[in-house]
């Protein structure tokens, strides 16, 4: 798969709808306006693509149903240097329950206009992915397969 040498990779854990999980790398496109680095993971998952590739630890390349992915979970990449964008982003601590029972815990980190800057402004935001950060990994929950968030601060 040649053609895919121009895209950032990842190393993801990718846990399916059935509880199958994956593990291996994403494939992140290259921007070509500012900033010049690779899209986020959850830009890749929030595009209106249905199926992104994975490049599986054994060897070979799976094509993987958004639809079908609960829980992406890839390491946390460096945060921006930009001090003003920092101090305008709101924390909040979440739990968050699956369809499945499965329940992930963590920290999100948004920027969203002051009048529409709750938690659930920010799990209604347009996507079909939100993050959830814990101990230097990000999380990336399918907003369809949430059964229930509870704000913990």
């Amino acid at each position: 798969m040649s053609d895919w040498g121009a895209t950032q990779r990842v190393a993801a854990r990718v846990v399916l709808t059935e509880g199958v999980v994956l593990a291996g790398e994403l494939h992140l496109l290259a921007r070509t306006t500012y900033p010049s680095d690779s899209e986020s993971p959850l830009e890749m998952l929030n595009r209106d693509d249905p199926f992104f590739a994975l490049t599986l630890s054994e060897g070979g390349v799976a094509f993987v149903s958004k639809a079908q992915v609960a829980v992406v979970s890839c390491p946390d990449v460096a945060p921006l240097d930009d001090p003003d964008r920092a101090s305008a982003a709101r924390l909040v601590e979440l739990a968050v329950e699956l369809i499945d029972g499965v329940e992930y815990r963590g920290r999100s980190s948004f920027e969203l206009p002051p009048s529409r800057a709750r938690a659930l402004d920010y799990v209604n935001a347009p996507g079909r992915f939100f993050t959830l950060g814990t101990d230097g990994i990000t999380q990336y929950i399918n907003k369809s397969l949430v059964r229930l968030i509870r704000p913990l601060d």
